[in-house]
Order: structure tokens, then C-alpha cells, then sequence
């Protein structure tokens, strides 16, 4: 059955001019724009901490890392990041930040120097993962309640959001409470999620215990700082005004480790999933409803932010989570159960509707296989589309469950591949025999041995991974989202509460298991065009590469904390990486130096 196809010009408003920086790697021949060393008070230099720089009046931020001798090297002047007055700044876990203000002037390289203090209590500046390993583990029950903990209370954000806090019994209670009617977005009046009840008195008591007015400091050991490869990047920040009330930048960005992790429910989330066209422009993805956009696209070069409003029945802009990009640079994305088609040269947008009776949800992931073939997540499955004749393909669950699929994508062949997010599963479609194969996500390493026999007869009773929707579950996998590495022939799924990437040999489906170090939780996965597996990692603010070659591992940690990063895309023209901050209403884009391009900077700096 053909789809039925609507084309128009979406709305667009300009929401906010930009100081922006370019995007061009640095020159590693010129002189830095600004340099300079950060030390403790007693002189020791402090390696892999964090220099930003905010011209002012501007919404853009520049960040680098001092290296090995305490010395940072900001990239020269590139319009419109030009001459004049910059706020700067140096933090480091442990540390006092220290902030400065700075004039520089053109084809000169200033310097500035930084002296940190240390900071009794650091807390709010860690990362998830460093939360999670402070918390006592030293006996079986201890285990088992962290690991209830984890799977129940930090599924929508960060732990640290919840542990930054202290509150007795009571509080706890009433925070746990109200846990079990409330989603990420903060509506409440649904029914309450069965496994927080079951827990309820217990995961207050243990609140209580770790996080109450008197309880004794958690022990941190915080991860290390940058260092090598990720102490040479160069991460820029671009504010986006917020989807909601008068569209103000977010109260709090993240920008300041010692304020914490933001909370949400201030019109701040949204900011879903990222892609970049042939141009360099990113578009993003708002999933919370509102009334002014459906996408966003930010030009790096000029900072102009644009929002695209489609428009929904009641008025209200249409939603969207998934965005994908075909070899053409086409965009493609979900919207209201509709599927979605952009051209940005032209701004011109189509849209294409699934068959009556044929599931309609298409929010999640939208991936695009090199012979045009759309793939997108789905109710009880996943749909296909093909562009040349305009019809939807739907490819249904071998096993229902609770029929919810997050993650779509598509391979080499066309083939395509989704998650079954509650039911630690990955299907596989092959379009030349028209089957489905169903890959179980089962490392060797799960942790439901931490089950005591009654939990086990309640996760049993409520479903487990069979029908209920349940993930909340130690010993869950929760496969999340996923894609392929069209040179290799391998998928590339990210585990979430497994805390690890799962690589599916497309041709034989035999799987393997690439733990992500820190016990971090891997949201989504992008394979460059070198081979290398790129996933975003939600609960520690950073970014992680996976050479699978060598199985070494490369954390890149980004300069804002509570960043709740839900996609990351890789810009395989420009050899860049790009991630969305869903709560600090942000985008950041990695660009990254070499050792000789830093050498060279010294030199000149000289």
C-alpha cells in the first residue's frame, strides 16, 4: 500500500544569534589564542583539568585540558570567536573553581594562569560512576540493595542528582513515593511502577542510611583526570534557548561542577538526538511536548539556533526523538507516528504516514541503510521504508513482550536490526528471506544473583523480560540503542543496565561483550569511518571510544556535569563527534588534536 504523503514548508523562527566558534581543527603551525599553566597552591602542576572560555555576551564555550605539565593551549582566533573581553575559567574534581577575566587582542598570544584550591566537600562534581562505587557493597544485602537502587532510581538521570541530596527517613520516603507515579517529564497520575513499590520501604531506609543528615562520608575515589589523547580535545558548547515559556537559556547548564547536577522539570529537557549535514549544521530532536519546535538546527559557523515547528492537531508543536541521515544527506525523523523528510539545502520538508491499521509509533531511533532503505523503531517490531516507491514495510516481534522497541538500525545489506529494550533482546531482519531472528542479551557476568527467592517469585509474577515492561531488574541488560559498522559486518548494541556494548557478528549472530570501564551506562553507539565505536555515556557526563581491534578504551569527559546524554552522532566528514545535553539544553562538538599539533602551539607560545 502506497504511504500517504504530505509536503510542505515547516514554520521556522529564529530563536537566538549566537557567538559561535568554528569548527576547523586548529593549526597546530599558529600561535594559541590564549595559553597558560594551572597549578595547586603549593605550585604542583595539575594535569587534565578543565580551562573554558566565554566571550562575553556570548552563549558559546570553549574548553581544552592542560596536559602533563599543567599547560593549556587554546586553538588561534577563529571568527566569530574573535578579539575581545572572554570570561575563563579552571576546575579540577578536588578543586576550587578559579575564574578570571580576560581582554585579548588579536595576533597576540596572551596568558593566563590559574591557582586551584582544594574543596573539602567535592560531591557535586562527580560523576555518576563515581557515586555508584562509593556506596557500600562490602556484604550480600549491601550489593543487592545498590543494585536495587541503581536499576530503579536512575533510569531518567544521573545518580548523582539523587545522591547530591541528604534527607532523613521521612524525606525519603516521600521522594520514593512520589518516584512511583512520576516520569522524566515530572507528570504524575499514572499508575505506580510495581518494582519502586515493592522496594519502597526498603530503598527509603537505605537513602536514609547513605544519604540521611548524619550518615557517615562516602568514601570517593574519584576517576582519573583527563590525560593523553582525551587531554587534547577541544570541546565546544552552544547554549539552545529552551523549548518552553519565553525561551530564556537554562538556569543552570552545568557549567559549574560545584552547583551540582540540574534538575529537570524546568522546561530545560528536550533536547533529544543529533544529526549533521553535508553543511555542518546540526539539527536536534525535541521529544517534550510544547509549543514552539519540533527540530532545531544550529550552524556552528555563524551560531544562528532555528527552530522548525510542526505543527500537531491541537495547535502544539508535533514531538520528535529519532533522527537519522541518508548518503545523500537527506535527514529523516520520527514525528507523531508520522515519518519525517528533510532536505536542508532546501529547508523543504515531506511526510509519510504508516498504513491505517499497521502500529503507528515510530519514536525512538530512525537509521538509514546505504541503499535508502529506512529503518525506524515501532510498536511490537520495527517498519521499513523505501523511498523510491513509498511504502512501509512492518516487521514484527518474534517474541511480543510488552511490544516496546527502542532502538532501530540498518546494515550494509539493508537488513535491519532493533531492541526490545525490556526484554534483553536484539531482532534481526533479513529482507532476502523475509525471517526474523531473536539474539538474547546474556553475558556470563549478570547480577541477578542478588536476588533473594522472594524477588525472584515478584520479578517472575510481574513478567520479568517476558511481557511486563519491567527493565527495573538486577540482572537486566536493557538494550538500548544500537547500530552497525557497514565495513565490518558487526552490530554495536549498548547495554545500558549492563553496563557494557554487545557486538552481534551480522552474519553468524554470535555475540560478545565489551564492558565499559567504570560500570558506566552506555546509552547509544555510532561507528566511524575508521572502524571506531563511539557510545554516550549518560550517568558520567563523558563520551567513550572502543577500538575493537585492540579493545582499548578512550574517555573523553565533557566540561558540564548532568549533561543526560540520550544519542551521540559522529561528523565522518569533519572527523568529529557531536552530543546533545537533554537537561542543560545544550549541544557540544568534540573536535580532536594530535600531539604534534600541541607541540607545535608550545613552540609558538614560547
Amino acid at each position: 500500500m502506497a504511504a500517504n504523503r504530505t509536503a510542505y514548508l515547516a514554520s521556522a523562527a529564529l530563536l537566538l544569534p549566537l557567538a559561535a566558534l568554528t569548527a576547523a581543527p586548529p593549526d597546530g603551525t599558529s600561535q594559541p589564542m590564549v595559553w597558560g599553566r594551572v597549578a595547586a597552591a603549593d605550585g604542583t602542576a595539575l594535569a587534565g583539568v578543565a580551562v573554558s572560555a566565554r566571550p562575553d555576551g556570548a552563549t558559546v564555550t570553549r574548553t581544552v585540558y592542560t596536559d602533563a605539565d599543567g599547560e593549556f593551549f587554546f586553538p588561534p582566533f577563529q571568527p566569530p570567536f574573535a578579539p575581545g573581553a572572554y570570561s575563563m575559567w579552571a576546575q579540577g574534581v578536588g578543586f576550587e573553581r578559579a575564574h578570571t577575566q580576560m581582554t585579548l587582542e588579536d595576533g597576540r598570544a596572551m596568558r593566563a594562569d590559574f591557582e586551584l584550591d582544594t574543596l573539602e566537600d567535592f560531591s557535586n562534581q562527580l560523576a555518576g560512576s563515581d557515586w555508584m562505587n562509593a556506596l557500600p557493597a562490602d556484604t550480600h544485602e549491601a550489593r543487592r540493595i545498590k543494585e536495587i537502587f541503581r536499576v530503579n532510581c536512575t533510569e531518567c538521570h544521573p545518580p548523582g542528582l539523587v545522591l547530591q541530596n541528604r534527607f532523613d527517613l521521612r524525606g525519603w520516603r516521600a521522594i520514593v513515593e512520589a518516584m512511583e507515579r512520576v516520569s522524566y517529564h515530572g507528570w504524575t497520575g499514572q499508575g505506580p511502577r510495581a518494582t519502586i513499590a515493592y522496594h519502597r520501604e526498603e530503598l527509603a531506609a537505605y537513602l536514609a542510611r547513605v544519604r540521611g543528615p548524619e550518615s557517615p562520608p562516602l568514601r570517593f575515589a574519584p576517576r582519573p583526570r583527563p590525560s593523553g589523547e582525551a587531554a587534547r580535545v577541544v570541546i565546544t558548547e552552544y547554549d539552545i534557548p529552551t523549548s518552553v515559556g519565553k525561551r530564556e537559556l537554562a538556569a543552570m547548564d552545568g557549567s559549574h561542577w560545584a552547583d551540582g547536577v540540574p534538575s529537570g522539570l524546568h522546561g530545560t529537557g528536550g533536547i533529544h538526538d543529533v544529526q549533521i549535514d553535508n553543511d555542518g549544521h546540526a539539527w536536534l530532536t525535541d521529544s517534550v511536548a510544547n509549543e514552539h519546535r519540533t527540530l532545531v538546527r544550529l550552524n556552528p559557523a555563524t551560531g544562528a539556533v532555528r527552530a522548525f515547528k510542526l505543527t500537531a492537531p491541537d495547535g502544539r508543536a508535533q514531538t520528535s526523538h529519532g533522527i537519522g541521515r541518508d548518503a545523500n544527506g537527506i535527514l529523516w525523523f520520527d514525528s507523531g507516528g508520522w515519518l519525517g523528510r528533510i532536505d536542508p539545502a532546501t529547508e523543504a520538508f515531506s511526510f509519510y504516514r504508516p498504513p491505517f491499521g499497521a502500529p503507528t509509533t515510530t519514536s525512538g531511533q530512525v537509521d538509514v541503510a546505504p541503499n535508502g532503505t529506512v529503518w525506524m523503531s515501532a510498536r511490537r517490531g520495527a517498519l521499513s521504508f523505501d523511498p523510491k516507491t513509498e511504502t512501509f514495510t512492518f516487521w514484527h516481534d518474534k517474541t511480543i513482550g510488552d511490544g516496546q522497541t527502542y532502538g532501530a538500525a540498518a546494515d550494509a545489506l539493508g537488513n535491519g536490526w532493533w531492541t526490545q529494550f525490556n526484554m534483553d533482546m536484539v531482532v534481526h531482519a533479513d529482507v532476502r528471506t523475509n525471517r526474523t531472528y531473536e539474539i538474547p542479551m546474556d553475558p556470563p557476568d549478570r547480577m541477578e544473583v542478588f536476588l533473594t527467592p522472594e524477588d525472584r517469585e515478584f520479578y517472575h509474577n510481574i513478567g520479568g523480560n517476558r511481557f511486563s515492561g519491567t527493565f527495573a531488574r538486577p540482572g537486566a541488560q536493557a538494550p538500548r540503542r544500537l547500530s552497525t559498522d557497514r565495513k565490518g559486518g558487526a552490530v554495536w548494541v549498548a547495554n545500558w543496565w549492563g553496563g557494557n556494548l554487545a557486538r552481534i557478528d551480522a552474519a553468524t549472530r554470535a555475540v560478545s561483550y565489551h564492558p565499559v570501564p567504570g560500570d558506566a551506562n552506555p546509552y547509544n553507539t555510532v561507528v566511524d569511518r575508521h572502524q571506531m565505536v563511539w557510545t554516550n555515556l549518560m550517568s558520567d557526563d563523558a563520551v567513550a571510544r572502543l577500538d575493537p581491534k585492540t579493545g582499548a578504551w578512550t574517555i573523553f569527559r565533557l566540561p558540564s556535569v548532568g549533561t543526560e546524554l540520550r544519542h551521540i552522532a559522529v561528523d565522518d566528514r569533519r572527523d568529529e563527534v557531536w552530543v546533545p545535553y537533554r537537561e542543560a539544553s545544550r549541544a557540544a562538538r568534540l573536535q580532536f588534536r594530535t600531539a604534534e599539533d600541541l607541540d607545535a602551539m608550545k613552540q609558538a607560545a614560547q
